[in-house]
């Protein structure tokens, strides 16, 4: 039992002598820890040393060292089990070292340096505590030392010239130490008005990128709605359908439902060119792809396939619902009138996918069912067989 006290007890001792603590422990208190750990290791071994020195010549100093050399152990032991009583611990501590450095300076006057400890005490007043408790211990051991000087209550070989001298020390750390912590704070708000300038900065490029990032993507979504769209009339480009066509025929193909496509061409689309000019051209086929695509539902693709040819994609849709669609388009188109051209008609081919149809296949049976309604007079819609 012995054994493991003892152990216990030096393990206590030499621990406070690491350079850090854990890193673990919070930052506010973590200087204020490596701090007390020194100091307690270093007062309670000097303390216990000089009582055993001064038991001989002056035994109430003696037990006085020895009893705060335990109190700066016990404070050690107490500092490493509680250290979120850090403020706590370093006031008691701190309070403590008062007592015993005045009891010292009072009752040792055989030694002619103990005045040090006051400015030992005084330092790590400001240090632990701030400048508020620094004033005030600075101003009750001005008070205490002039006061016994003059009233002698203890003895005291010191002459009016060493207190003096004792006073200016005093007053001298006190201005040194203040104009530190004034450096301190200044350079503390300093940094805090950096901190609060970069983080604005940080804030503005942030929202700067947030609105670069949102413009880029607002031209790759043109960029990409312009690589897929035919620009006269707004319909799917030619490259468009084909890829949409590649990446959507091998799921039809697993499908029972078939799907449709409807070739539409303006009858006399070259005569209205050449009478009108290329200029009424393009807003016929423009009023032509507007009807289609008003016409149609949201789930076919309308598409632009070169010049006058336009295609209605319908996916899953029977030769006669998608001939039906076409007969639709085909009479509205017709009750349109279109300034200096007046009405116009188109003639329609309808053909569906077979499994295992490519495009090309597909386009050449509603080619083949658009020449028969050309050739049955125009303003024609002609289905393909099934097979």
């Amino acid at each position: 039992m012995l054994k493991k006290w003892i152990g216990k007890l030096l393990v206590v001792m030499v621990r406070p002598l690491r350079l850090f603590p854990a890193l673990a422990e919070a930052d506010n208190v973590r200087y204020k820890v490596i701090f007390l750990n020194n100091v307690f290791t270093f007062a309670g071994i000097v303390s216990i040393t000089m009582g055993f020195f001064r038991w001989n010549q002056q035994p109430f100093l003696g037990a006085i060292d020895l009893v705060f050399g335990g109190i700066a152990f016990a404070l050690l032991w107490i500092l490493h089990r509680y250290k979120k009583n850090i403020e706590l611990i370093s006031s008691i501590a701190l309070w403590l070292c008062f007592v015993q450095f005045l009891t010292v300076f009072f009752l040792a006057t055989d030694s002619q340096s103990r005045s040090a400890l006051l400015l030992l005490i005084l330092a790590a007043a400001f240090y632990l505590k701030g400048r508020v408790t620094g004033y005030y211990m600075l101003a009750i051991l001005l008070a205490l030392v002039a006061g016994n000087h003059l009233i002698q209550i203890f003895p005291s070989e010191y002459n009016n010239l060493d207190i003096l001298s004792l006073g200016f020390y005093l007053l001298a750390q006190f201005f040194i130490i203040r104009n530190y912590e004034c450096l301190r704070e200044s350079q503390t708000n300093h940094l805090k008005a950096l901190n609060v300038d970069l983080e604005a900065l940080v804030k503005q490029r942030t929202d700067q990128l947030a609105v670069a990032n949102t413009a880029l993507e607002f031209e790759k979504e043109n960029l990409k709605k312009l690589s897929s769209t035919d620009h006269l009339t707004g319909l799917s480009n030619r490259h468009h359908f084909e890829t949409v066509f590649a990446e959507h025929t091998p799921v039809t193909n697993r499908r029972k439902i078939t799907d449709a496509l409807i070739l539409i061409d303006i009858d006399h689309f070259k005569k209205i060119n050449d009478t009108h000019g290329h200029v009424l051209g393009d807003v016929v086929i423009q009023s032509v792809a507007t009807c289609i695509k008003k016409n149609s539902r949201i789930s076919d693709i309308t598409v632009r396939w070169g010049g006058d040819e336009l295609i209605i994609y319908a996916p899953r849709t029977t030769l006669k619902q998608a001939t039906q669609l076409a007969e639709k388009v085909r009479h509205q188109i017709n009750a349109m009138h279109i300034p200096s051209v007046g009405s116009i008609s188109i003639s329609a081919g309808v053909a569906v996918l077979h499994a295992g149809d490519t495009l090309s296949q597909l386009l050449q049976r509603a080619d083949q069912a658009l020449y028969q309604a050309k050739q049955a007079g125009r303003n024609n819609v002609y289905a393909g067989t099934l097979d």
